[in-house]
């Protein structure tokens, strides 16, 4: 008998303040700070090239620019 999963719920809410996920980078250049912005819409799932479905979120950047991420690239922002 299969076992049954609990729905996945969304991580962050509608106007939450978050960040971009620092990358993981051999390089030696030095790192830029992320860059931080708020949720500006509902999640939405989406999925992915395997099929499997993630939560997108539309970000509003502080620098104006507005983007759609996928939830494993952002982090709340620190205070």
């Amino acid at each position: 008998m299969p076992i049954k999963k609990a729905a996945p719920t969304p991580k962050y809410k509608l106007g939450e303040r978050i960040m971009e996920a620092p990358k993981s980078s051999f390089s030696k250049q030095a790192e830029s700070a992320p860059r931080k912005g708020i949720i500006a819409e509902e999640p939405f799932n989406k999925p992915d090239t395997r099929g499997a479905t993630r939560f997108h979120y539309k970000v509003k950047w502080d620098n104006g620019r507005t983007e759609i991420y996928n939830q494993a690239r952002l982090r709340r922002e620190e205070v």
